[in-house]
């Protein structure tokens, strides 16, 4: 059975972001063809979409293992306030597998800005 760690999204605005995202359990995982992470807040349009094509998620200790990683140069244009992540992979026939739906993402302020 598929499993990956749940956490939750907590961005400082204006500092740098890294998570480790592990998926075991899925046989074909080294077939990917894309992880992506995807916050929105609720009825609006994405604001970050990382994925492992446009560098945001890099190579792991293994090949089922990212890292997310997002600057402080991206992190400063966030909104503050309260949204959602998606994580998804995508293999080679197309199928895309959400791993998280609805995850808890946070972008918080810098203390006394």
């Amino acid at each position: 059975m598929a499993s990956v760690d749940k956490w939750n999204l907590v961005f400082a605005k204006g500092a740098n972001y890294t998570q480790t995202i592990t998926v075991t359990g899925v046989a074909n995982i080294a077939t990917a063809t894309e992880w992506r992470v995807r916050c929105a807040f609720p009825d609006e349009s994405a604001f970050l979409v990382a994925t492992s094509n446009n560098g945001m998620l890099i190579a792991g200790t293994s090949s089922s293992q990212k890292i997310l990683t997002v600057t402080a140069a991206t992190t400063s244009g966030f909104a503050l306030g309260n949204a959602r992540f998606d994580f998804e992979v995508e293999f080679p026939d197309g199928t895309v597998s959400r791993y998280i739906s609805n995850g808890l993402c946070q972008i918080n302020p810098e203390v006394g800005v």
